[in-house]
């Protein structure tokens, strides 16, 4: 027996099994036997990948498997996927790139440069490529799915349908083929049909972390409100980034000409065409924070959630309608410290929204610090006037108030960079 190779075959049955934590020891114990197989590097990487947190331990035993063997271009497309996982979308395209130089007729090399494009939300390019891929090996599963994903981003639903049936119809049991026949039915507004795949999606991988997420998309399409939030994240997922950030500023631009046109006619049309404007753009924030609370209220679903999902739930869907009715209470018995606390819990559910469930530490840090001042500066400028038991408040109470709007207004705009949602390097 080749040394290493019991330990090696014991982490490939854990690492099928979807028992990553011991496969990696095992992997580990095998390299330690030999250390000069890059093979075994390269399953270490695999397995790494699909721990949380350590994507950057996996992109390091990519890296020993291609100075072992730098000619064999699998490894260089595996470490493409493990660069697309942390979010180096342009380091994933020169990684594959080189391992399609390195085996130009291997379909894995040209289905990590689909992935690679995928990350870089260039759907078109991804398609391209998930075809490649497909013409030198017709039965590749994974390119099959990217192919699926890239076609259904694209709204290419009819494409979608026929690829996805082939991949149900070639096998049953891929829970990415479920996954994406999931999305496509989400994308028809059929979330029934949707929990159905999603839940045959995590029956054959229980460690799927995608069909769980989904699962919950799902639930919370149940509600007519979660169900147009969809429909407007279909419609902008077609765009780049870019695009997406260009047409949220046309969007800004057309308010504030709106504003001033409608100024002119009456201030009233001015007042409510603003009201729209600032639901529009609060509502797509609010809402996954408002579908979690949903969620919450249905004794069967709530059990897919997080911690932080729950948290997010309590925070957002609790956390305005609390603060909406406590405004309420204190407008009509004209109690000031009600107001202010409503207020805040209302304001404090965008940046709550944003760091609960952010996978950046940068991104919880700003977010987090942003709610923290939101829910500390309302409490104590509450308890402060309640004190001051005065019908105006104080300058300071003022001041620090308008510092919490424009922090929470700030969220709006700042929410949007990829750079506080995803860490570069875990």
């Amino acid at each position: 027996m080749i040394e290493g190779q019991d330990q090696y075959m014991r982490g490939e049955l854990m690492f099928q099994q979807g028992r990553y934590e011991e496969a990696a020891a095992f992997f580990k114990e095998a390299i330690a036997v030999n250390p000069e197989s890059d093979a075994v590097y390269a399953d270490l990487s695999m397995c790494l990948l699909e721990m949380e947190g350590r994507r950057k331990d996996a992109l390091i035993a990519i890296d020993e498997a291609i100075k072992l063997d730098p000619e064999y271009g699998n490894h260089r497309a595996l470490r493409a996927l493990v660069l697309c996982r942390l979010d180096r979308g342009k380091e994933a395209l020169v990684a594959a790139d080189e391992a399609i130089a390195l085996e130009p007729e291997d379909a894995f090399t040209y289905a990590s440069k689909a992935q690679a494009y995928m990350s870089l939300e260039r759907w078109a390019d991804a398609e391209q490529q998930a075809k490649q891929s497909l013409d030198l090996d017709g039965d590749n599963s994974f390119a099959g799915n990217l192919l699926a994903m890239c076609l259904r981003l694209q709204g290419k639903v009819s494409e979608n349908e026929q690829r996805v049936d082939q991949l149900l119809a070639d096998n049953p049991e891929d829970a990415l083929a479920h996954y994406n026949a999931a999305w496509s039915a989400l994308q028809k507004n059929d979330y029934k049909k949707a929990e159905e795949h999603f839940k045959e999606s995590l029956r054959i991988d229980p460690t799927f972390e995608g069909a769980r997420e989904g699962l919950i998309e799902s639930f919370a399409a149940r509600s007519a409100f979660y169900q147009t939030y969809l429909k407007y994240c279909f419609f902008m997922q077609r765009f780049t980034e870019k695009a997406r950030w260009a047409i949220v500023i046309g969007f800004y631009l057309a308010y504030r000409f709106g504003v001033a046109i409608l100024r002119q006619i009456h201030p009233i049309l001015a007042v409510v065409f603003a009201g729209v404007y600032l639901i529009f753009v609060l509502w797509g924030w609010l809402a996954p924070g408002i579908g979690h609370f949903l969620i919450l209220l249905d004794r069967s679903a709530r059990i897919a959630l997080k911690k932080t999902e729950k948290l997010d739930g309590l925070a957002v869907g609790g956390g305005l309608l609390l603060g909406i009715a406590l405004a309420i209470v204190g407008a009509v018995w004209e109690l000031v410290p009600l107001m202010i606390i409503g207020g805040a819990l209302c304001a404090g559910t965008l940046p709550a929204t944003l760091a609960l469930t952010n996978e950046s530490k940068r991104g919880r840090w700003v977010f987090g610090s942003i709610m923290a001042y939101v829910y500390l500066v309302g409490l104590g400028v509450a308890i402060a006037e309640g004190v001051r038991s005065s019908a105006e408040m104080a300058e300071w109470s003022v001041t620090l108030l308008l510092g919490g709007g424009v922090l929470t207004f700030l969220c709006t705009w700042i929410g949007g960079l990829s750079s506080l949602h995803k860490d570069a390097v875990e």
